[in-house]
Formats: structure tokens, sequence, C-alpha cells
């Protein structure tokens, strides 16, 4: 039997998104985290509303692929 082998830049490429994704999530949970203990300690507005749009800055351009839009590279 001969076995089919992965080319090795797409395994790399492929690697390299899920590595993307995992620091996004590490960084949506360490933001969460700190997100809670300013709400339970100091209850600062101000200080919420700027987690929260550094939050939803991770989500829209990661999970949204927003940032795609705007390349020449993408063929839809």
């Amino acid at each position: 039997m001969s076995e089919r082998k992965k080319p090795v830049a797409k395994t790399k490429a492929k690697a390299g998104i899920y590595r993307t994704g995992y620091v996004v999530a590490i960084i949506l949970a360490v933001l969460t985290a700190v997100e809670y203990y300013i709400a339970t300690h100091f209850n600062s507005f101000a200080v919420m509303m700027l987690l929260g749009l550094l939050k939803a800055y991770f989500v829209v351009n990661y999970f949204m692929h927003i940032k795609t839009l705007w390349t020449e590279e993408e063929s839809h």
C-alpha cells in the first residue's frame, strides 16, 4: 500500500493556523478572567468597556475573518 503524504507547506500552514487559534483562545480567557476580577473588585465601567472592545477586536479579526475581506489573495 502506498501512503499519500501531505505536502509539508500545507501541514506547516495548518499548524500555524491552529497555533494562532490557541493563542487567541488563551488571550480571550485571560481577558475574561481580568474582566471578572475588575467587575467583582473595582466595578469600573471604563475599564470594562476597554476590555470588552479588546475582546471584540480579537473575535472579529480571528473568528469572523474580517481581515481577509481586504486581501486580494482570497478568491471566493
